[in-house]
């Protein structure tokens, strides 16, 4: 029975025009907001560590040079253990200053500054990286970094401008990485929530509610069925996006990014079918379904950063469903971390949202 009312309403979304330009245009306006969102984004008054690992005597007057490339007075020196504040999105990125750089500098040899970004903001920290790279780039070979101009302001020209490097995270840092919590797991939820929120009217207009009760269907059933459908839906949706950033080399952990693909993809089904259960007609279920969506959008930490938000709300959305699994990916991508913890209370979430879900839905169907 199970299988049978799953292919009832897996057949009944796919073969309704509404619902597919739901599913293929949805996705595709997310990621053209995100877009021209992310043209938008201003790093001047991101907070930047400063990690001198150079003991040389004159690398005091050559950090100087450096903190003076970084405007603001949001630049702070930082120790070794500088990892949690990248963690907990305290510092958008640490600029480590290696071993002999002032000595290789004063000798004319190439440099290299290292760039380490918060899996917090990655968005913010992937502009940072790109517009300070960029600079480099243009200073190189000019007398910007000649020794005597660091020391008496006259100029001599031909000494190279650092490197900014980010060791082997290179393509983390690139303007598609930053799309890919949107386009896979974003699209997805706001996807499940248009066209989940009103499934339970959907059969109330088509008189399949009917049906099921004069058939004794078990309400249980009858809810768990709907969530595998949407949870299959939202899958194949995200997995379809994740196989195009895999085909642009954009690099994955495949375990753990198919693990939060499923994860997303259950909760928002959940979540739909909740905001289904508790609505009257479509049209309160449409709204419900736009207002969590923006809600969504907004606390994802893939489009707002999360530490431009007030206090309040930035520990709403570190706590956030989708928040954590978007976390969870960079936590592996960057840092190759083990992501259980936020893995184990997305789960929680999804465990009160699946029996929330069940004893709605059930109300639902003997509600005639």
């Amino acid at each position: 029975m199970l299988f049978n009312l799953f292919l009832v309403e897996m057949k009944r979304t796919l073969k309704n025009p509404y619902m597919l330009t739901l599913i293929l245009s949805i996705p595709l306006a997310v990621v053209a907001v995100a877009v021209i969102l992310f043209s938008s984004f201003s790093f001047l008054q991101a907070r930047i560590g400063i990690l001198n690992l150079d003991t040389d005597p004159l690398s005091r007057l050559t950090v100087g040079v450096v903190m003076s490339m970084f405007k603001g007075g949001n630049v702070s020196y930082v120790s070794t253990n500088y990892e949690q504040k990248l963690l907990n999105g305290e510092l958008q990125a640490i600029i480590v200053i290696p071993k002999e750089f002032s000595k290789k500098l004063y000798a004319g040899q190439q440099t290299e500054l290292i760039f380490i970004p918060s899996p917090v903001d990655l968005q913010v920290s992937t502009i940072m990286y790109r517009t300070f790279r960029s600079l480099l780039e243009d200073l190189n070979g000019s007398p910007f970094f000649d020794p005597q101009v660091i020391r008496f302001l006259f100029t001599s020209p031909g000494y190279p401008s650092p490197k900014l490097s980010v060791l082997d995270k290179e393509e983390a840092l690139s303007f598609l990485s930053i799309l890919v919590p949107i386009g896979v797991f974003l699209s997805t939820a706001c996807v499940l929530l248009a066209i989940v929120s009103n499934t339970f009217q959907l059969d109330e207009q088509s008189r399949l509610t009917e049906i099921y009760i004069t058939m004794n269907v078990n309400s249980f059933t009858y809810t768990v069925s709907k969530i595998l459908t949407y949870t299959t839906i939202g899958s194949i949706i995200s997995l379809l996006a994740f196989l195009a950033f895999v085909f642009l080399n954009i690099p994955f952990d495949l375990t753990t990014t198919l693990n939060l693909i499923v994860l997303n993809a259950l909760f928002h089904a959940c979540l739909g079918i909740i905001l289904s259960a508790v609505s009257p007609n479509t049209q309160i279920s449409a709204l419900l379904s736009v207002a969590v969506a923006a809600i969504s959008f907004y606390f994802s930490g893939s489009v707002v950063p999360v530490s431009s938000m007030p206090l309040l709300l930035q520990g709403i959305a570190r706590n956030y469903p989708l928040f954590l699994i978007n976390y969870a990916l960079r936590k592996k991508q960057l840092f190759s971390m083990n992501p259980s913890s936020d893995v184990k209370l997305v789960l929680s979430y999804i465990l009160i949202s699946f029996v929330v879900c069940i004893v709605l839905g059930s109300m639902r169907l003997r509600r005639k």
